[in-house]
């Protein structure tokens, strides 16, 4: 005998779950312009109605923002969410907001569809609406109203308080520096019960604006938007097959380096890669960046790709499959003053290789600016400091060729005072090698901890008006043509894959720094630097380095047989002469 509750029949799942009614009463005009009723929902909208039902369940207000590709049915669940919404609540009043006329017309025409042609006897009547004049304005028997307007019009605003609304291609909106659209938009908005639903949704538009802020917020947790996105390679339709095995060989033959990359990184098909090269050549007129924001692999790099990277995206997506776990710990200074690690999943310090006796180490420390001088204030995400460390590049006994790497780092917001501690710890693990701390920020007071401590330092070259002469001062003054000149010389070693970078957070920043509108090298929006010169100012000095020495082992023999004059290493590591030329300027 069957026991437990009863199990809710077809009609009561599709009067609660808008999926169900989209799977079995829709009407939707395909991409072919033909109509098909109860379509199958792809990723994207599955994850669109899920949350949806998540907010439902719990009894709370909806708010999706969803970074949507081209022709992916983003803007046909939005509103099929919105009408099955109106149709379990009375009287909500809500609008459609789009970029342009053409856009909101367009999108309207899918919830006016939706309205007309719906063949589900909501509680036993038909609560179509007449068809007199639903050009601007649908009103259910419900007695919900949704209307159609358009950003930046004189009538934007006109529907007074809603409680659904729907902003989309909403990075398109064209924002002032006097009046953001969707923030006025946002004000007409209650969205404090469960009857409040608000969808967002976009294809990216740089790096700048609402839609960038509140999708990379909500990436985060940040605020109370669900961000939704699925890749282009996650939809059943991005394929092609092949004709024959011969054309699958030849087009396997002629994959380029990006198209191998893509592959590798995302483990596609070659029918994906396939048709990801019709879509480049047919839709993009075969730019590949066009195609990474129209159609993204990664919701940050479609973002990205309408601004212009400073460092080549090609080298620096290598660098994600040479990304791997540091090991985490602190450091601990010893009498002698050397220094001792100790494992700790909450340290202070990364470290992917450990010192090698007869290889060159430094120390680059970019130092955070305070809250007070923060764009934004205490409120605003400050920077941090990051101190790196570097190897210098080396043959080994094999003849073999090791890049310049970045080995180790502490990366945080501690008290300046702290902060030295940490960069002298630093420094004693990997011989005591030279620091070079930038002192823009807060810097000097970083070297004069450090000269307190006895730790080597670099100096630069500073001319005193007064005196009329020519100093030494500590520390790197990154000014503004120096900053160019270093994050060129970065942007070269990534271009000649003459650098070793295991960290991903670094790989992270690389992709988030661009070229501005006034055609300078920062890290784009909500996103910080501070990986990237840290590692700029260390590349570019890199021929100051300091040789480690194993304490244990301080003899050292130049008769001994297969080692250079210019090896300084007992295990056979050789490497280039110093150039004291690089070494003396700036």
């Amino acid at each position: 005998m069957a026991t437990g509750r009863q199990q809710p029949s077809i009609q009561d799942l599709i009067r609660l779950d808008p999926e169900v009614w989209f799977s079995t009463h829709a009407l939707i005009k395909d991409k072919r312009a033909k109509m098909v009723r109860a379509p199958k929902p792809n990723t994207l909208q599955k994850r669109m109605f899920a949350y949806y039902r998540e907010c439902q369940a719990k009894g709370k207000p909806c708010k999706m923002i969803v970074l949507k590709p081209r022709q992916k049915g983003a803007s046909t669940c939005s509103q099929a969410i919105i009408y099955h919404h109106y149709n379990r609540y009375m009287d909500l009043n809500g609008s459609l907001m789009g970029d342009i006329a053409g856009t909101s017309d367009k999108v309207f025409d899918i919830f006016r569809r939706f309205a007309t042609e719906d063949t589900f006897p909501w509680d036993g009547v038909n609560t179509r609406p007449p068809k007199e004049d639903l050009t601007d304005t649908v009103q259910l028997e419900t007695g919900s109203r949704f209307g159609k307007e358009t950003a930046g019009s004189k009538n934007a605003g006109r529907s007074g308080t809603i409680q659904v609304g729907n902003m989309t291609e909403v990075a398109f909106w064209g924002a002032t520096d006097n009046k953001d659209p969707a923030l006025a938009y946002l004000q007409s908005l209650y969205d404090e019960e469960v009857m409040s639903l608000c969808i967002a949704d976009s294809t990216p538009n740089g790096p700048a604006g609402w839609f960038y802020n509140t999708c990379m917020a909500a990436m985060n947790g940040d605020n109370d938007w669900k961000f939704i996105f699925a890749a282009w390679f996650e939809f059943s339709d991005s394929t092609y097959s092949f004709e024959s095995t011969k054309e699958r060989e030849d087009f396997e033959e002629s994959m380029t380096d990006d198209e191998v990359n893509e592959m590798e990184k995302y483990e596609l098909s070659l029918e994906q890669m396939k048709w990801r090269r019709r879509t480049i050549k047919d839709k993009c007129d075969g730019n590949v960046d066009k195609f990474r924001q129209e159609y993204p692999s990664d919701p940050l790099e479609c973002f990205l790709m309408s601004s212009r990277p400073r460092f080549n995206m090609e080298k620096v997506n290598r660098f994600d499959r040479g990304t791997v776990k540091a090991k985490r710990g602190n450091l601990e200074l010893q009498p002698d003053m050397s220094a001792g690690f100790i494992p700790d999943i909450h340290g202070n310090i990364y470290v992917w290789e450990e010192p090698l006796p007869g290889c060159y180490y430094l120390v680059s420390v970019d130092t955070c600016t305070g809250e007070d001088q923060q764009i934004g204030g205490i409120s605003a995400d400050p920077d941090y400091h990051c101190a790196q460390v570097w190897r210098k590049g080396y043959y080994d006994h094999l003849g073999i060729w090791h890049n310049r790497k970045l080995v180790a780092l502490h990366h945080s917001r501690l008290d300046t005072f702290y902060l030295a501690d940490e960069v002298q710890a630093l420094s004693a693990y990997y011989g005591g090698c030279i620091v070079i701390p930038e002192v823009n920020n807060s810097g000097l007071a970083l070297v004069k901890f450090l000269e307190e401590r006895g730790v080597t330092q670099y100096r630069r070259k500073k001319y005193d008006d007064v005196a009329k002469l020519t100093l030494q001062a500590y520390g790197w003054d990154t000014n503004r043509q120096l900053r160019k000149t270093i994050i060129d010389d970065l942007a070269k070693a990534i271009l000649e894959d003459a650098i070793d970078i295991p960290s991903k957070e670094f790989v992270k920043e690389m992709k988030t720094f661009i070229i501005n509108k006034k055609g300078r090298p920062e890290a784009a929006p909500n996103h910080h630097d501070d990986y990237i010169m840290a590692g700029a100012i260390a590349n570019f000095n890199i021929e100051l380095a300091t040789e480690f020495r194993n304490r244990s082992r301080r003899k050292f023999n130049p008769a001994r047989p297969g080692v250079s004059k210019t090896a300084m290493c007992p295990d056979g590591f050789s490497r280039k002469p110093l150039d004291m030329q690089r070494l003396m300027r700036h």
